[in-house]
């Protein structure tokens, strides 16, 4: 190899680092979608009751996330931004499980926002019991939204992905970009087949447009599994 091979090859792994950094620290904009009712009216701040779970797509039309106003605050913590609204109660975050990617399917989902108390146990294996968690039945890992995603319990290795939100002066609320390491490509490149079927797209990489749809998470898989 000569200085020149050399010289590429070292500033390839450098620029890979950066990027892995960056993914894995800041938020990469993606197209910004506003966020509709099923009767496409623009859903605001102020129709959010605190503890209710929705389900939405983004940033692709196959990928679910969850929008839930807490009865806590989520202040900025590290790079991530917080919530949104006067008291940073509403956030946003990707429904896909980073352990074995769990997430809201149309028949039945083993991740969801839990309003009521969750019990289980911490990374130093001590008894917790939480209102306001993200439960992943399938392998028992917990996520706490008021802090970023973070992983309080279970196998998952990240937090789950944040989703960056963004209100207009009306409150209307829009999907700007997404926040921390993602599952998304591993996801796709794992249920694709399926995907492509329940969502009924021959292109599962698709973006969202300039609008997602916000249901009811209670309403969008037939069954939760609680644990």
């Amino acid at each position: 190899m000569d200085r020149r091979q050399f010289n590429r090859l070292c500033t390839g792994l450098v620029a890979g680092a950066s990027s892995l950094h960056v993914n894995a620290t800041d938020i990469t904009p993606t197209p910004r979608s506003a966020l509709v009712f099923e009767d496409d009216s623009p859903v605001t701040l102020a129709q959010l009751n605190p503890g209710e779970a929705w389900i939405f797509s983004y940033p692709y039309k196959t990928t679910p996330c969850f929008l839930v106003r807490l009865h806590e605050s989520a202040p900025h913590q590290g790079s991530w931004p917080g919530g949104v609204d006067h008291d940073q109660s509403v956030v946003a975050f990707s429904a896909i499980c980073s352990h074995k990617m769990s997430h809201p399917a149309r028949p039945i989902s083993h991740i969801s926002y839990q309003d009521k108390p969750v019990t289980f146990y911490d990374k130093q294996r001590q008894k917790q019991t939480q209102r306001g968690v993200i439960s992943c039945c399938s392998e028992r890992s917990v996520y706490h939204p008021a802090k970023g995603g973070q992983v309080l319990s279970g196998p998952a290795p990240v937090p789950l992905a944040a989703i960056a939100l963004e209100p207009d002066e009306n409150g209307a609320l829009f999907a700007t970009g997404s926040h921390g390491p993602d599952q998304y490509e591993r996801f796709l490149q794992a249920f694709g087949f399926r995907l492509a079927m329940e969502y009924g797209t021959s292109d599962v990489r698709a973006r969202v447009g300039n609008t997602t749809k916000v249901v009811l998470a209670k309403d969008f898989s037939a069954q939760q599994v609680l644990c």
